[in-house]
């Protein structure tokens, strides 16, 4: 119970800053979603930061009142946790949707920018900016009116409240971040409609247009290279090649938008302007108004290793970034098959394994981190830990088995080995606890610092995981080494 009052019954997803749950309001007896949000920082002014992003998310969103926006309904102060309650959603995130049912017609998108358009057009007559747009923040209900709505405000600006940052810690989707927030540049209610653009692209072509096998890749792209539209966008090219210009002032406003997305293939019933219609149809093929761009390969989400810090940009080090299917620095969503309970933002089991002593419980896996180690939560499937004299560095995530691991690896060998002084000491198959896994052990350089990494991943279940460590070579090698290995050992997945 919650406050008295919130009966929590099971572990259905996560966002960029919590865990959520369903829940019963005992009082109003009604179903709700609960975002569990743990505020126990770094140190006294970290937890101070997340507290008050947590509750500047809160504030955000119970201020909009809108049918395509998941409204807000209570917020619970409990020390080291706060508590979001929520509207419930019966639905798939849009993330989901294009995993289990692939990418959408022209005439879909068409319908979803509009209801995205109209949920905008109130976010930002509040003040209030949402950062965060992409297709696992966007909802769409299973049945009924299948209302298509935005979600988790977690890293949401409200205009007029002082900036809260956290230093060293990129915040967001780098897929689906404007170029100014990327280069440190104003932001504006544009930046929020580059990522509506990026958005309704990976809806037609199933990723974003600047997804790239490394983080480093795609925030290059996002910040100097044209979009790889999809072939299948059709009429809506010139409007997605638009939002998303370099230039702010250069995008196009709601207004303009909600009239380029107003027309609909004759073949496609009109929707209402909150909802959206996803019966089968026949699909009439939209002429493309130019060449479309070469085929571009299947979308690698990406668990950024950070050899010295954090992921910095505009000109500072950026760390060693290598694919691992299905995770990612994105926050939203961890798509799972439908007969699962309603989702509001990705989805996760309630652990159903023994933990060892002393585990600490993470999104989808729990494991026994170093005492007096820094703490740090790259998204809430992935942590780190770093060691006090900075040599060393822990990883673990969890997320959605897709490819396979050893092939998405050997792509990413081919892209990481170049400026980083790489040599591969070994890549290949291995078992994990009797379970077939992979490892990769190699050695690079970042800010003339020589670091040995090594990686493990395994699958279990429809998940992947992932176990990686990387030290500073000549400083404690063994004890490096040593501390790794006892961390693999308690690593313990939560999803059978």
């Amino acid at each position: 119970m919650v406050a008295d009052r919130y009966r929590l019954d099971a572990h259905i997803g996560q966002g960029g800053m919590g865990r959520v749950w369903r829940a019963v309001d005992e009082v109003l007896d009604r179903p709700v979603a609960v975002k569990e949000m743990r505020i126990d920082g770094l140190d006294p002014e970290d937890t101070r930061t997340r507290r008050e992003r947590t509750l500047r998310e809160a504030r955000a969103t119970a201020r909009i009142d809108h049918p395509n926006v998941v409204r807000v309904y209570d917020v619970v102060d409990q020390g080291e946790r706060l508590w979001i309650v929520m509207e419930l959603v019966d639905g798939r995130s849009l993330e989901q949707v294009l995993v289990e049912d692939g990418p959408l017609s022209v005439g879909e998108v068409a319908a979803i920018g509009m209801c995205l358009a109209q949920a905008l057009r109130e976010v930002h007559a509040g003040g209030v900016l949402h950062r965060d747009i992409k297709p696992g923040n966007v909802l769409v209900e299973r049945n009924g009116r299948r209302r298509v709505m935005l979600t988790d405000f977690g890293i949401a600006a409200i205009q007029d409240a002082e900036a809260l940052t956290i230093v060293g810690m990129l915040v967001g989707s780098p897929d689906y971040m404007a170029p100014e927030r990327v280069s440190g540049h104003p932001q504006g209610p544009p930046s929020d409609l580059w990522s509506l653009g990026a958005t309704l692209c990976a809806a037609l072509g199933g990723r974003s247009p600047f997804s790239r096998d490394t983080t480093l890749a795609t925030l290059h792209a996002v910040l100097y290279e044209e979009p790889q539209l999809p072939p299948e966008a059709g009429r809506l090219s010139p409007l997605l090649a638009r939002l998303l210009a370099k230039d702010p002032q250069a995008r196009p406003g709601l207004d303009e938008i909600a009239r380029e997305l107003t027309p609909l293939p004759p073949d496609l019933p009109r929707p209402r302007a909150d909802t959206l219609d996803f019966t089968p149809r026949r699909r009439t093929p939209e002429p493309a108004p130019a060449p479309p761009p070469a085929p571009r390969p299947r979308p690698r989400r990406r668990l950024t290793l950070l050899a010295a810090g954090g992921v910095l940009v505009a000109g500072a080090a950026v760390a060693l970034a290598l694919a691992l299917p299905g995770g990612g620095s994105e926050a939203g969503g961890d798509p799972t098959p439908t007969s699962r309970p309603p989702t509001v933002a990705g989805t996760s089991r309630a652990p159903s394994t023994t933990l060892p002593p002393g585990a600490r419980q993470e999104v989808g896996f729990a494991w026994v981190p170093p005492r007096d180690w820094k703490r740090s939560v790259r998204t809430a499937a992935e942590v780190h830990y770093t060691s006090p004299d900075g040599s060393q560095e822990l990883a673990a995530q969890s997320a959605l088995a897709k490819d396979d691991l050893l092939a998405t690896w050997r792509k990413s060998e081919h892209d990481a080995h170049q400026g980083q002084a790489y040599e591969k000491i070994r890549l290949g198959r291995t078992t994990f606890r009797g379970r077939p896994a992979v490892i990769w052990e190699y050695l690079f350089t970042l800010d003339g610092r020589r670091w040995h990494a090594e990686q493990l991943a395994f699958e279990q279940g429809s998940q992947s995981y992932q176990i990686s460590t990387w030290y500073e070579v000549g400083r404690g090698e063994p004890q490096a080494r040593r501390t790794y290995a006892n961390v693999k050992k308690t690593f313990t997945p939560s999803i059978p």
